[in-house]
């Protein structure tokens, strides 16, 4: 088995981005992300919410959701994955799998004030060796999704913000 680590970051208002988000509506629509990935994650068709509580232990607001990816996109081959969504407001959401494979969508400040979005992911494969060609191909595909869901999230949140479906 290999785990892959993979993070990407990017700025949520870069030079000449309108609206400018607030870290109130970033997180704002994290939490939609929660309910409605689909709207956010391109490899993603569905999301059912299953639970919503929480946290007994930690009093962390807690998610449980079913995702249903695109065919191929989910590293355990399961295009139907449990997800216990765990939100550290307003700073961060974990997206635990039944594989052990994590996910964390960071909202941070720069030196100057700028708000960043990062993506972290770990994702477990097993059956794969480590060092092997399998590894490289599984790190390059997962870095560019890693991209690709941070960019596509960001565009989602500003255009969720102005038509008004997010309203922090």
């Amino acid at each position: 088995m290999v785990v892959i680590n993979i993070a990407f970051t990017a700025p949520i208002n870069p030079p000449g981005a309108t609206p400018v988000l607030t870290i109130e509506q970033v997180w704002a629509g994290l939490q939609h992300k929660i309910r409605h990935a689909e709207a956010f994650v391109p490899v993603i068709l569905s999301t059912t919410v299953l639970s919503e509580s929480t946290d007994p232990v930690d009093s962390v607001p807690t998610v449980v959701r079913e995702a249903t990816f695109k065919e191929g996109f989910h590293p355990g081959g399961n295009p139907k994955v449990k997800e216990t969504c765990k939100s550290y407001g307003p700073s961060r959401v974990d997206f635990h799998q039944p594989d052990g494979s994590t996910i964390s969508n960071i909202i941070s400040t720069d030196a100057d004030g700028g708000l960043n979005m990062t993506y972290s992911f770990s994702w477990k494969h097993d059956g794969v060796e480590q060092g092997s060609e399998e590894e490289k191909g599984l790190r390059e595909k997962h870095a560019g999704g890693a991209r690709i869901a941070v960019e596509k999230s960001i565009e989602a949140m500003r255009a969720m913000v102005q038509d008004g479906t997010i309203k922090a």
